[in-house]
């Protein structure tokens, strides 16, 4: 499913509601933010540090939603960052994705969503634009998330009566465009930081000497995420929510990207398949305790020739308290690990853990200041080829100012 088909997909759903009327909305943030951060050669430089440069940054969200009716939204998301190192255009498109509801006498309903989008299953990025309102990082696993996995193509879902006291979701959904998903994970390893990947991309991977030297015909310039298909096979996700409103929610999701593994134009269709369990709890008025684990593989290459094939999961929990109408404080910790299963080339297993806590002061409806200290000790086991040390984490101070719009 490349680009074509989304685009195709996209139209055929927006074309019906255009002449309609309906309510516009335009909203997001801009953020000023600067951080201190350990010596290691950030992730985004061609290194395997976990952390973006500790530089000032200037980032900033912006979210558009037209609903003609009460069935119907059309949503786009934005993206502009300072932090562009990869030959990116200026502003990236994040979502862009039309939906229509069809409710029944009992208030249950049937969704269907066509476009790029974020599957609903972070437990951090529960705000408008994929935001957190617990800390200005995200885990290491809704960090490659942001960075790997955004369908683009359909989703079908169907929800209980929203009066019920108990909430229930079903949900499947047909996608491309992710064939690359995989390919961090496999030769970089996990970071942490809050950086949403735009679509057509491309991110730089490490400077590995199998990948300096064109490692089975990859591309020099790194890996794009999201683009048009690689392989023209369809992906799939599958997923389900039950809970007690306001108390508790549990949610499970199990993806197959069912990538070729073959090389098309100079990249990779990986084989990438996860499961993903998550768990939300509001003890009290204030309260927030959540908490994800993912678990999965991933792999390149055919058998007979140069190839990659690795394990990964990952897990944190936080617990998130707003003692006061302005205030709000987090503590995350989390732990990851990749083990390579190959044994071709430069052994890239990645393991580690960290904790970070936050404080969040909102004066204003408009104003958010926030500070974040986050600690993390990991190792990569190629860290030695590119010149540094094995110890690839360390501590890194945040502080941002966020005006709302």
């Amino acid at each position: 499913m490349g680009r074509r088909t989304a685009t195709c997909i996209l139209w055929f759903v927006v074309l019906p509601v255009a002449a309609a009327e309906g309510e516009f909305q335009a909203f997001g943030h801009l953020a000023a933010s600067g951080s201190s951060a350990p010596d290691e050669r950030s992730w985004r430089d061609g290194g395997v540090g976990r952390y973006l440069p500790a530089e000032p940054r200037l980032s900033a969200h912006l979210g558009l939603l037209w609903q003609p009716s009460l069935e119907w939204d059309v949503r786009v998301h934005a993206r502009l960052d300072s932090d562009d190192g990869f030959g990116a255009a200026p502003i990236g498109l994040v979502e862009a994705f039309a939906a229509r509801r069809l409710f029944s006498q009992s208030g249950a309903f049937w969704q269907i969503k066509a476009g790029q989008f974020f599957l609903p299953t972070s437990r951090e990025a529960v705000d408008p634009l994929w935001q957190s309102p617990h800390h200005l990082s995200l885990s290491t696993l809704n960090s490659w998330i942001a960075e790997e996995f955004r369908p683009i193509g359909v989703d079908l879902s169907w929800r209980n009566a929203p009066q019920s006291e108990f909430e229930t979701e079903w949900a499947a959904t047909v996608f491309g465009g992710n064939d690359s998903a995989g390919a961090l994970l496999a030769w970089r390893g996990f970071a942490s930081h809050d950086r949403l990947t735009a679509f057509g991309e491309v991110l730089r991977l490490p400077s590995l000497p199998t990948l300096s030297e064109g490692f089975a015909g990859q591309r020099d310039d790194g890996s794009k995420p999201f683009g048009p298909d690689l392989d023209g096979r369809p992906g799939y996700a599958l997923r389900a929510r039950f809970g007690q409103r306001d108390r508790w929610r549990l949610l499970a999701t199990v993806v197959n990207n069912r990538g070729d593994r073959a090389l098309h134009r100079g990249e990779y269709a990986w084989d990438t398949q996860f499961s993903q369990f998550g768990f939300e709890w509001w003890p009290t008025a204030g309260w927030t305790i959540a908490a994800e684990h993912l678990v999965g593989r991933t792999g390149m290459g055919m058998p007979d020739a140069a190839r990659v094939d690795a394990d990964f999961d990952t897990t944190y929990a936080l617990a998130s308290w707003q003692w006061h109408a302005a205030w709000r404080t987090a503590l995350r910790i989390e732990r990851f690990r990749i083990a390579e299963r190959d044994g071709v080339a430069e052994n890239n297993d990645d393991h580690g853990h960290g904790i970070t806590a936050s404080l969040f002061w909102q004066p204003h409806a408009d104003w958010r200041l926030g500070l974040e200290w986050q600690h993390i000790e990991s190792r990569h086991a190629a860290s030695d080829l590119l010149g540094v040390d094995r110890e690839t984490g360390g501590s890194v101070l945040r502080g941002e100012v966020r005006w709302y719009f």
